[in-house]
C-alpha cells in the first residue's frame, strides 16, 4: 500500500485525502513544510507527494522545486492543490515539478481519481512529463506543447505507447509499423527513426528520457501516456 506525503497549509485537503482514499494508504505524513517533511518521513520515500500552500501559487511553484531538489522525489509523482485562476499560474507550477494540478474548490471525486491515476504510473518514469496522443487528427502534445511528426514518427511513437515501461524490439516494430513479415527489414531502419523522434521530443537526444532504450530489448516510452 502507498505512503502520501502531504504539505498542507490548512485541513480541507486532508479531509479531501482521508475520505477520497479510505483504506487505501499505508502511511499519511502531513506536514507544513518541507523540513517538518523530512524529519517525519525519516528514511521513507513517498509513493505520491500533495501539496496544498494556500493562497500563492507562488508558493506552490517554489514547493515543487524544492522538492525535485532533494534526490529522492526526483522521479515521485507531485499533485498541486492550488487557489490559481488562469492558465499561466497553472503553467508555472507545472513547470516547477508538479505532475499534475488541481483547483480549488476541489471536486472530492475528481481528487481521488487524479490521485489514483498518479499511483498507478509505473515506477521509474521520468517526473513532470508527459505526452498526449490524439489518435483522430494524430496530433502529439509533450505537456502541452504541439509537436510536429511526420506520420511514420507518429506511427512508431503510438506503437511504443501501446506498451509502456516494456521494451518494444526493433523487429517486432518493423512488423508494426512499417508492416514487413517477420524477420524482414533492417533493425538501422527503426534506429534513424527514434533518433529523429527523440530530436523533436528530447531536451538532450544524446540522453534520452522520454523515448529509452534497453539493451537487447529495444525501444520504450518512459513517461506518463495520455491520451485524448
Amino acid at each position: 500500500m502507498p505512503t502520501i506525503l502531504l504539505i498542507d497549509k490548512g485541513t480541507t485537503t486532508l479531509d479531501a485525502v482521508r475520505q477520497m482514499l479510505p483504506g487505501e494508504v499505508r502511511d499519511l505524513i502531513v506536514a507544513d513544510t518541507l523540513e517538518t517533511a523530512l524529519h517525519r518521513l525519516g528514511d521513507m520515500t513517498p509513493s505520491l507527494i500533495v501539496i496544498d500552500l494556500g493562497l500563492k501559487p507562488s508558493d506552490s511553484s517554489l514547493m515543487c522545486r524544492r522538492l525535485r531538489s532533494v534526490p529522492r522525489f526526483i522521479q515521485v509523482p507531485i499533485l498541486a492543490v492550488t487557489s490559481a485562476q488562469n492558465a499561466a499560474e497553472i503553467a508555472r507550477v507545472l513547470d516547477s515539478g508538479a505532475d499534475d494540478c488541481l483547483r480549488k474548490p476541489l471536486v472530492l471525486r475528481e481528487f481521488g481519481a487524479r490521485m489514483r491515476a498518479l499511483l498507478r504510473r509505473p515506477k521509474g518514469t521520468e517526473s513532470y512529463l508527459w505526452i498526449t496522443i490524439n489518435r483522430q487528427d494524430r496530433s502529439v502534445h509533450l505537456r502541452d506543447e504541439p509537436v510536429e511528426l511526420t506520420p511514420t514518427e507518429f506511427e512508431l511513437l503510438e506503437a511504443l505507447c501501446r506498451t509502456p515501461g516494456e521494451p518494444m524490439p526493433a523487429a517486432m516494430l518493423l512488423q508494426e509499423v512499417w508492416h514487413y513479415p517477420p524477420g524482414i527489414g533492417d533493425p538501422a531502419l527503426v534506429r534513424n527513426h527514434v533518433r529523429n523522434l527523440r530530436r523533436k521530443l528530447e531536451r538532450d537526444p544524446d540522453r534520452p528520457r522520454i523515448v529509452t532504450s534497453a539493451h537487447g530489448r529495444g525501444y520504450t516510452v518512459s513517461v506518463d501516456i495520455r491520451h485524448r
